[in-house]
C-alpha cells in the first residue's frame, strides 16, 4: 500500500465497511435488513469519501473539504468514472441523516447495490 499511516488505517476500515455492506445485501429483504443496509451505506460512504480525501492529499497534494469537492477532484483524476452516482450518494446520505421517511428508505435501499459497486471501484483504484 501507499500513503501515510492515516491512509493505511483508513483504507483498512473502508475495506471492512465494504465487506459489511456486501454481507447485508446478501440477506433477504425485510425492514430490518433494509434499515441495516442503509446504516451500512451511511458509514461506508463516510469512510469512502474520507479515505479518498486522504489519498488525494497524500498522493496528489490536493486538499478538499467536502464530499462534493472530493468527488469532483476524484473524477478529474479518473479515480471515479461516473461522477453522477457519487453525487447521488451525497443526496441519499443527506436525506437519511436528517429525517426518516419510509418511501425514501426504500428508494435508497434499491440504490445500494449500485452504490456498493461504485464504492468497490474506488477501493480498487486507491488500494
Amino acid at each position: 500500500m501507499i500513503g501515510s499511516e492515516k491512509f493505511e488505517k483508513s483504507i483498512i476500515n473502508f475495506e471492512k465497511a465494504l465487506k459489511r455492506m456486501e454481507d447485508v445485501l446478501l440477506e433477504q429483504e425485510n425492514s430490518i435488513v433494509r434499515d441495516a443496509t442503509i446504516q451500512r451505506f451511511e458509514f461506508t460512504y463516510e469512510l469512502m469519501w474520507k479515505t479518498l480525501k486522504v489519498f488525494m492529499e497524500d498522493i496528489h497534494g490536493i486538499r478538499t473539504v467536502s464530499p462534493r469537492q472530493v468527488f469532483k477532484e476524484a473524477f478529474s483524476l479518473s479515480l471515479i468514472e461516473e461522477e453522477e452516482i457519487f453525487l447521488d450518494m451525497i443526496q441519499s446520505r443527506n436525506k437519511m441523516s436528517h429525517t426518516y421517511n419510509e418511501d425514501q428508505a426504500n428508494e435508497i435501499y434499491q440504490k445500494c447495490p449500485s452504490y456498493l459497486g461504485a464504492m468497490k471501484g474506488v477501493f480498487e483504484k486507491i488500494s
